[in-house]
């Protein structure tokens, strides 16, 4: 998959700020009508700015949900750092 219309039928596009940890779908509809359908994912990839810290993330998470109509969610999240690594 390289353009949005690869996507629209099956999948839904999350926007993820890493800094964050805020999680925004992209309404793909939208952004066809507004780019085409043609329009390259990695050029959204290098578009993404979280609206909420400002900062610049090229962090996209593609998900399958299916044919169009069924409900479906996505969560992310990071597994926790560590704070006092065991020293040997």
């Amino acid at each position: 998959m390289q353009t949005l219309q690869q996507l629209v039928q099956a999948f839904r596009l999350y926007a993820v700020c890493e800094p964050c940890q805020r999680v925004k779908c992209v309404d793909l509809p939208a952004l066809i009508e507004h780019e085409g359908g043609d329009y390259p994912i990695d050029r959204v990839r290098m578009r993404l700015k979280c609206t909420e810290c400002g900062q610049r993330s090229q962090a996209l998470r593609i998900v399958y949900v299916g044919p169009e109509g069924r409900n479906a969610g996505f969560r992310y999240s990071r597994a926790p750092q560590d704070p006092t690594p065991d020293l040997l």
